[in-house]
């Protein structure tokens, strides 16, 4: 990992159960000791002897969890400023609030924060996932194999789910869920209420790739719209679900600036939907809703994995018309619409909001489980969500 390279320490972050522990455990010398704050003797040495600690271990380490010791960041800090060396420290953790605050106060200039999500696609399938979009020339020599997106849907991103046979897809989730509230849930907020919260969640995936209304939310839940905007940043900050912001440049004051909510594992969202089959999936209205979402949360995966910000948008003004879905890259803008449909009929109707001749867009593209890259008109393609 080339990182470790350029920083004292470094620090990977992402949702439970997507890897984290076991990729650094893979990548990690021989000399590097590992250490886990999910034993609980360890954890209270950590957190009440900090000296102590790193008296009984000796860097270079890999401390696993390190959410549950914040105590040991500014004893880091002192390792890393004596010794004024890079890859010292390897630490996972959860991206909760706590923790990245004392990070940046503890760390700053120190560590480099990588994020790990859930396998995409081509991931699980052990191929390299290029940044998308790409140049048109470029997406006509790639293959475009078929998948079957209900099964794809449903089994999610976790790698237990995907790599270990006969799994139980549902129980998985049911268990997912349960430690994620018993376990997290608790210790970034005051939600006592677990039931309530769970209902939240629920009711959240049945409205992914939906404008973020908060007072409806809480109406619907009998609370009040911050509350849901506090749980809204649970979930955020755990990185189960990414906001995507309403595109608002030179655009004037028509855009409506509330954000987009995804589900960045499309399996999870589709457990809490009460979908458990390819025919419920086929069956269901919020199908198109799903898939909108995986598309996006294959193509978020793809630049965070490549150590990539992404720059994702979505339009929509005050008549209604809207754009699923805008990249910024490289100066350029990419505006698409995303189909479950195969033959999508009037499916850029909307791009016409955008000007016509602006020098940003070299194309415009609908995504959808077509299997040819092929033009719809000048400068408009329908996209094979393979190629994503």
């Amino acid at each position: 990992m080339q990182e470790t390279r350029y920083y004292p320490a470094i620090l990977l972050t992402g949702p439970r159960q997507v890897g984290k522990s076991t990729l650094l455990l893979h990548l990690k010398e021989e000399e590097r000791t590992y250490v886990s704050l999910d034993d609980p003797a360890l954890r209270n040495l950590a957190r009440f002897s900090p000296e102590l600690f790193f008296e009984r271990y000796q860097a270079p380490l890999l401390i696993d969890e390190i959410q549950y010791a914040p105590e040991l960041l500014p004893y880091i800090k002192m390792i890393i400023d004596a010794r004024n060396e890079n890859n010292i420290f390897w630490l996972t953790g959860s991206q909760i609030y706590p923790l990245m605050r004392g990070v940046q106060e503890s760390l700053a200039g120190r560590v480099r924060i990588l994020q790990l999500d859930g396998f995409s696609r081509k991931e699980s399938l052990e191929q390299e996932h290029r940044l998308f979009p790409r140049d048109l020339p470029d997406m006509m020599q790639e293959a475009v194999p078929s998948f079957p997106i209900a099964e794809t849907i449903l089994q999610g991103s976790m790698p237990r789910v995907l790599f270990q046979e006969k799994i139980d897809i549902a129980g998985y989730y049911q268990s997912y869920v349960d430690s994620y509230i018993a376990r997290d849930v608790r210790e970034i907020t005051n939600v006592l209420d677990t039931g309530q919260f769970l209902h939240f969640i629920t009711l959240l995936a049945t409205r992914t790739a939906q404008e973020l209304n908060l007072a409806s939310i809480g109406k619907d839940l009998g609370v009040d719209s911050s509350t849901v905007r506090r749980w809204l940043d649970v979930l955020l900050t755990s990185g189960l679900v990414i906001e995507l912001p309403a595109y608002s440049r030179n655009l004037g004051k028509r855009i409506i600036k509330r954000p987009k909510i995804h589900f960045c594992d499309i399996g999870l969202a589709a457990y809490l939907c009460s979908l458990r089959t390819a025919e419920a999936f086929d069956l269901s209205p919020l199908r198109g809703n799903l898939f909108e979402s995986w598309v996006i949360s294959e193509i978020y995966k793809a630049y965070r994995h490549n150590g990539v910000n992404p720059q994702l948008y979505y339009y929509r003004d005050s008549n209604q018309r809207e754009i699923d879905l805008l990249i910024e890259r490289d100066g350029k803008l990419y505006p698409l619409e995303i189909k479950l449909n195969a033959k999508p009929s009037h499916a850029e109707k909307n791009f016409s909001v955008l000007a016509p001749e602006d020098p940003r867009i070299p194309y415009y593209g609908v995504i959808c489980p077509t299997s040819t890259l092929s033009p719809i008109k000048e400068k408009v393609w329908k996209i094979p969500a393979a190629l994503i």
